[in-house]
């Protein structure tokens, strides 16, 4: 049977922690995809900010539940 509860599960972690982290990650995309923007028009600006970002996601992941 298929269940909401699964994913979270399989990752070693709780439906909370999950939540937190999925959040967090919307959050810092977000951010992210308003500089990515800025940096669009203005590029100068936030120069390295799309590659701080794409290292900061992979360690995050890294180090968060377990991997099999």
């Amino acid at each position: 049977m298929y269940s909401l509860f699964n994913h979270p599960n399989k990752v070693c972690m709780t439906y909370f922690e999950h939540m937190k982290l999925s959040l967090y990650f919307t959050k810092v995309l977000w951010i992210g995809s308003i500089k990515a923007l800025i940096h669009a028009f203005l590029p100068d600006t936030y120069i390295t900010s799309t590659s701080d970002l794409c290292r900061l996601l992979h360690n995050t992941l890294q180090s968060a539940g377990c991997h099999d």
